[in-house]
């Protein structure tokens, strides 16, 4: 976009004000080419495809205690033309390892990844809603529709019950819910793709509906059962009401002492005890062996989402749970 395609200064200074609430300097900061993500700053105007967004901050990131860590290259911004907040991701280029049990699994960012993801998923309400746009150099920016309301685990901590109160009320219903979320990951997979970074600050409950919605797409890995391996962690957080390590348990029931074993513990994070029915008697036998298909101790383990909606189906048949109703 060159500047003389550019609306004028003085609309948008009316337009920041208006929808920004923010006085903006004499002269706008408008940038087209978003490669250097790192100094575009707040207030600062991004030019995508003649649509003009004012950066109001960088998101954050907001796991394993880490909520003062920005990141640059994601702004939430408001579209000065209609007033309604994205949440725009510039190119970031990242590759990192992490491990599955003792299998080591790269992982690297792909914008026109979750492009495809974005697009194949449009209209599908289990998912973050947005589109792409190219900034001057080329880069592949993706324009996402903001979301409010909370993470799954920010969720959960909010529920004042006791953990068997919960479990025996507002645990099947959640389940229900996550089975419909596994859905949509089946979906992707069924199109040949993957969402690459299931967590559970990556499954948004939307204030307004209720609706649980995946966001962010952009890893790739070359593990092709990441994804499946990674909704156990989902499933733990959901049954465990949070996460309970080894020592949670042992605090919660000291008599465990000496008993919990490796075979016992979760694949992906080895300090939580996948193994939840030592801890919660209570929970249904049929949803405790789903837990141990991602333990060290598994003897089978899943192969496809499919398989553990099917399991899940089963439990909510086996304990009468009227997900009919939900």
């Amino acid at each position: 976009m060159t500047k003389g395609s550019l609306p004028s200064d003085d609309w948008i200074h009316q337009q920041a004000l208006k929808f920004g609430g923010q006085s903006l300097p004499a002269r706008p900061v408008v940038v087209d080419d978003t490669t250097d993500f790192m100094a575009i700053d707040r207030d600062h105007i991004i030019a995508l495809q003649g649509v003009l967004y004012l950066v109001r901050c960088n998101e954050r990131e907001g796991r394993f205690g880490m909520e003062d860590q920005p990141k640059f290259w994601v702004k939430r911004a408001v579209d000065l033309s209609t007033g309604q907040t994205h949440i725009l991701k510039l190119v970031f280029q990242e590759e990192f390892k992490i491990r599955v049990g003792s299998l080591p699994v790269k992982c690297v960012r792909s914008a026109e990844k979750e492009g495809r993801v974005l697009e194949l998923v449009r209209g599908d309400r289990r998912f973050m809603q947005g589109r792409t746009a190219r900034d001057s150099r080329g880069n592949l920016v993706r324009v996402i529709d903001f979301i409010s309301g909370a993470d799954l685990l920010s969720y959960l901590h909010s529920i004042r019950l006791r953990h068997e109160e919960y479990a025996a009320t507002l645990l099947p219903e959640i389940l229900a819910r996550v089975r419909e979320s596994c859905g949509g990951i089946q979906r992707l997979h069924d199109a040949g793709l993957c969402h690459g970074d299931i967590r559970n600050d990556h499954l948004l409950i939307e204030r307004d509906t209720g609706c649980y919605k995946w966001i962010d797409f952009d890893l790739n890995q070359d593990f092709s059962d990441f994804d499946v391996w990674s909704v156990g962690n989902i499933l733990h957080c959901v049954v465990a009401k949070g996460f309970v390590t080894f020592s949670d348990a042992l605090r919660l029931r000291p008599e465990l002492s000496g008993q919990l074993k490796e075979d016992d513990a979760s694949v992906f994070f080895p300090h939580r005890v996948m193994n939840l029915r030592r801890v919660y008697p209570y929970l249904p036998a049929k949803l405790n062996e789903m837990l141990l298909r991602f333990s060290f101790g598994a003897q089978v383990c899943y192969d496809r989402v499919s398989q553990v909606m099917e399991d899940l189906s089963d439990c909510a048949e086996s304990m009468d749970w009227k997900w009919n109703r939900i």
